[in-house]
């Protein structure tokens, strides 16, 4: 993990806290919604209900997959940062994908909703007080800052573009 950011949270959320260069952590949220702005969604929109690999998440479910997360690791970052420190539970992404019906929707739909999302996650790390980013509560038994989740978010969603990226965009090519 990068010692600069001064993070807290358990191993296997380092992959996505080191995914982000800054640390200016609502620096990067604000500089995200432009990425997320300039989704093709006209050729995303070939590939809404593809997935790469039989038994694999199709792009609608992904880009559902970080709406659902991200709503819930704000929900956490508020929880903690208001010191409501109950130990939070975990979440099974695999029920969420599978529940949220996200093939049925446009993945313009889901990309405005994505862009919305986010806008709403910049404003919530945005309002929080020095002493509200570095509260820690507990989710599933790990330690979780406030701002290691707002790292955990953009990192996550930096993830799983990267791999719509390198296995959801090439199934354009043989679509052509």
């Amino acid at each position: 993990m990068k010692l600069s950011k001064q993070l807290v949270a358990p191993p296997f959320h380092h992959e996505y806290i080191d995914s982000i260069e800054g640390d200016d952590l609502v620096f990067e949220l604000k500089n995200s919604i432009k990425r997320l702005q300039s989704i093709p969604i006209h050729e995303w929109e070939k590939l809404h209900q593809c997935s790469y690999f039989p038994g694999k998440w199709s792009l609608n479910e992904v880009i559902q997959h970080i709406i659902d997360t991200e709503r819930i690791m704000c929900y956490r970052a508020l929880t903690f940062a208001r010191l409501d420190l109950l130990e939070l539970p975990g979440f099974n992404e695999d029920a969420y994908a599978t529940l949220s019906h996200a093939n049925d929707r446009p993945v313009s739909d889901l990309v405005e909703e994505l862009v919305s999302v986010r806008i709403g996650t910049y404003f919530l790390f945005k309002s929080f007080s020095p002493k509200a980013i570095n509260t820690v509560g507990k989710v599933n038994g790990n330690d979780f800052s406030v701002r290691s989740i707002g790292f955990i978010i953009a990192g996550h969603e930096l993830h799983h573009f990267e791999m719509i990226k390198k296995a959801y965009l090439p199934l354009l090519d043989k679509q052509a």
